[in-house]
């Protein structure tokens, strides 16, 4: 039958997998799956899911499969969205996919995550798959890795321009609730690094200013000029022994231009014999001892 061959090149590509919609769209009965199914040409492996013997496949086809057989718009995910889109720090060669809570159905060799906020704007569609966008993968990574590798994952998205800390932050707002796995985790990354513009002026002068004053460090000059450029400035510094310090918004740089920028301004710098100390916000909020210490030897010396 036209059918059987149809439906043959379809299970192919899907690593021998077949739907009971797809099924029923070729015209295919009860009975004509009764029959196939009692002749051993297909197998049930689940409710709507059949095997078609002697047919393999790969892990695309499987995850082909899994996306255009799977209800509640399935969509591939967490480590094989990253796979997909080359985020590194993430096991490889995993089957992964998310569904709508409501959907109950499995599906053999994918491991299926369940969600009630799979957005349309947190999908694209990549090498015929249906995947979560960059900014979503890393969101979701956030359930299933450690911090330290999430961390490094985020950075390197970052730094190759694969998504920006806007997106990620914008998919995270409206995901982010109560009790969801990753949450809090993710929450932190973010804070850390925040970009210097989503750190007002003034918050970073106060929280400056109350970690100095505690430490017993002089009173600095915000804002200073810098000697070797005008234009630029010095966030805290102590004009009288050449130091400065300087607050980055993220624990990390993740720009690749933003780091080589802050390595001239450091060269700069050293030829005007001035001394520049980089501390991120979790420095300042988390480690200020540490700042204290620093700046404290450096303006002593």
């Amino acid at each position: 039958m036209k059918a059987d061959y149809e439906l043959v090149a379809i299970a192919s590509s899907q690593a021998g997998f077949l739907g009971h919609d797809q099924v029923e769209a070729h015209g295919v009965s009860k009975a004509g799956i009764k029959h196939r199914v009692d002749s051993g040409l297909w197998v049930p492996v689940s409710r709507g899911l059949y095997r078609v013997n002697g047919i393999t496949g790969d892990r695309n086809g499987l995850l082909r499969g899994a996306t255009a057989i799977l209800p509640g718009k399935a969509t591939v995910s967490h480590e094989a969205a990253a796979e997909v889109h080359g985020i590194p720090y993430v096991s490889r060669g995993l089957s992964v996919v998310t569904v709508h809570a409501r959907t109950t159905h499995d599906f053999p060799g994918v491991k299926i995550h369940r969600s009630l906020d799979l957005i349309e704007d947190h999908c694209e569609v990549i090498q015929s798959l249906r995947t979560t966008t960059p900014a979503r993968t890393l969101n979701d990574l956030a359930a299933v890795l450690r911090p330290n590798a999430l961390a490094l994952a985020l950075d390197d998205s970052l730094a190759r321009k694969l998504v920006s800390f806007e997106e990620v932050q914008t998919v995270f707002g409206q995901i982010a609730r109560r009790g969801r796995t990753g949450c809090a985790k993710m929450r932190r990354l973010l804070e850390e690094r925040v970009g210097d513009d989503m750190i007002t002026a003034s918050r970073l002068e106060k929280l400056g200013l109350r970690v100095f004053e505690r430490g017993g460090l002089p009173r600095p000059i915000w804002q200073y000029p810098a000697p070797w450029n005008p234009d630029r400035r010095i966030d805290f510094a102590w004009p009288h022994v050449c130091v400065g310090c300087e607050c980055d918004g993220r624990r990390w740089h993740s720009r690749v231009t933003d780091f080589q920028n802050d390595r001239e301004r450091d060269n700069l710098s050293l030829s005007h014999k001035w001394r520049i100390f980089r501390f991120t916000w979790q420095d300042f909020t988390q480690r200020p001892d540490h700042v204290i210490a620093r700046l404290r030897d450096a303006i002593a010396a």
